[in-house]
């Protein structure tokens, strides 16, 4: 059944105040080791706790915005170079990657220490609200927003936050929503393996607690070592509801950065034991410590969307400021904040339509400057999918792409969109690095986005004196169109570096279309040393 716009606008609101509530909460105890009792904020909330968490959906709004529908990694990198300030872990590692040329998602991976932890999995609820009831969509934006700075774990937590979070718009099953993330990621991944243990927690019968303890032996998280055991702080003193934590011998030892699979257990269990009680649900997932502003957070924009912001208690509701505030952006005019969750709502619903097209029904054209959220009329209704869980070739290669090859290509495979075709640029195994004398492989993928055949000629641009190529110079690329058999087309380029006198080399790959002025370039950055 479609959503019509009054509903669809309320579990934006909702999925947004369920955020802010969640990420207030646990911000006393983010990066902390313990096991509390609370069952409301222990801090002053009377002024907006600004949280990096939304700080950076709120750059990717202005992406949509400005670049419309059509946006991937290489331009959310863009936009993240430009106002993303926070240089800290997995966020600066990616900067500092792509400010060397390195691109998504070759600048999630590299020299990455944080790949897997938690910094990605938190901004996905606004990809799950511009494409609500599908899924599919929903994955694929998160993947090009993970890759930006994470691979691994990191991604398939974004993967499968986004997806649950896209069909909580028409789905309010716990554990149906968790069968529907899980399709779109690896069955073996570690994120995969802790929502499965909370799950089984859950079913068996044993307590949130006891379900905590068997989290860590599975995918032990790294996050609590950063501040360690609570003991309290000036802020929030330790107090019967969050007493002074003692060591726990029986956690083992985790390795540093692996955060996001014991957080998405974390999620899963908040959600679970909590049974759809709100309060119950986003306290239950402070006290189980660690990263518990964005473990909570996520939980409260879940249980946001499924209800509503018209059905989250009214005490809670209305506990935190409306008001957004921000710490780890650079703002200037053309950033245009938001200054409220409520004005966050309205500018995401009135991209809605841009993203979903077809699948976006518009009654009226209502959503202007004197758009009200309160009026009666539909301005447009949600169509959802057929299938919310992974289905291979559910959509033409033309109309949406596919969320599992995107993941397979993760860490290693450069996709650049241009209209007329897509290429995808997969590297060998030393991904950038190169070495005088030694052959770099890079296996070139043309596919066709048009339906009509094209030929493409490559020509190289830039190549070092003495570096010699196997295709030479310039080749040409011949293209079916798409018609329910194939569209693609490979080159394998093999480099063989000589005379290195420079720690970093780019080639310019230019491509032009038979019959077609346009030209489109195609940076590659090589790394001679230590990358």
């Amino acid at each position: 059944m479609n959503m019509k716009f009054e509903e669809y606008y309320d579990k934006v609101t909702g999925c947004f105040i369920g955020k802010n509530i969640g990420g207030t909460l646990g911000a006393p105890f983010e990066c902390y080791r313990g096991e509390y009792d609370i069952s409301w904020f222990m801090q002053d909330i009377s002024e907006p706790i600004p949280n990096d968490d939304l700080d950076l959906q709120l750059v990717w709004l202005r992406a949509v915005e400005i670049e419309g529908a059509k946006i991937d990694s290489h331009v959310l990198a863009e936009y993240w170079n430009l106002y993303i300030s926070a240089t800290l872990s997995e966020y600066g590692t990616g900067k500092n990657n792509f400010n060397m040329g390195i691109v998504p998602p070759l600048s999630g991976h590299m020299r990455n220490v944080n790949r897997d932890s938690n910094g990605a999995w938190i901004r996905t609820e606004i990809w799950a609200c511009l494409s609500a009831g599908n899924p599919a969509l929903a994955a694929n934006y998160a993947y090009y927003d993970s890759c930006v700075d994470h691979s691994g774990e990191g991604v398939y937590a974004a993967v499968f936050c986004a997806a649950v979070q896209s069909a909580a718009f028409f789905e309010k099953d716990i554990l149906r929503l968790s069968e529907i993330g899980l399709s779109y990621i690896p069955q073996d991944c570690a994120v995969a393996k802790a929502v499965h243990c909370a799950i089984d927690c859950y079913r068996s019968g044993k307590t949130w607690r006891e379900a905590r303890k068997i989290l860590f032996g599975l995918v032990p998280s790294s996050f609590g070592n950063i501040a360690g055991y609570w003991q309290g702080t000036k802020e929030v003193p330790a107090c019967p509801a969050c007493p002074a934590q003692e060591p726990e011998p029986d956690i083992p030892a985790a390795e540093h950065g692996f955060d996001a699979p014991w957080s998405m257990g974390a999620v899963m269990i908040g959600l679970l034991y909590g049974e759809g009680d709100f309060g119950r649900s986003v306290c239950l997932t402070v006290n189980l410590g660690e990263d518990t502003d964005c473990t909570a957070g996520a939980v409260g924009s879940i249980l946001g969307i499924i209800r509503g912001a018209s059905a989250i208690p009214e005490k809670w509701r209305n506990a935190c400021s409306d008001k957004i505030a921000t710490w780890t952006l650079r703002i200037d005019q053309n950033l245009r904040l938001p200054k409220t969750i409520s004005e966050l709502s309205y500018r995401i619903a009135r991209q809605t339509p841009n993203v979903l097209g077809s699948r976006c029904k518009l009654f009226s054209f209502g959503c202007g400057e004197e758009f009200d959220a309160k009026a009666p009329q539909n301005y447009y209704e949600i169509i959802p999918t057929a299938h919310f869980e992974y289905t291979p070739r559910q959509f033409p290669p033309h109309v949406q792409e596919d969320a599992k090859e995107l993941i397979a290509e993760q860490g290693k495979t450069v996709r650049r969109h241009f209209g007329l075709y897509t290429l995808l640029t997969e590297y060998d195994g030393t991904l950038a690095a190169v070495k005088n004398g030694e052959t770099k492989r890079l296996k070139l993928t043309f596919l066709n986005m048009q339906f009509t055949p094209q030929y493409l000629t490559v020509r190289i641009l830039d190549l070092p004196e003495g570096w010699t190529v196997s295709t030479g110079k310039e080749f040409c690329v011949g293209l079916e169109h798409w018609h329910g058999s194939h569209n693609d087309n490979r080159v394998t380029l093999e480099i063989t570096p000589a005379e290195m006198t420079k720690g970093s080399y780019t080639l310019i790959l230019e491509i032009s279309t038979n019959g077609r002025m346009t030209k489109n370039y195609l940076p590659i950055t090589l790394i001679n040393g230590a990358c």
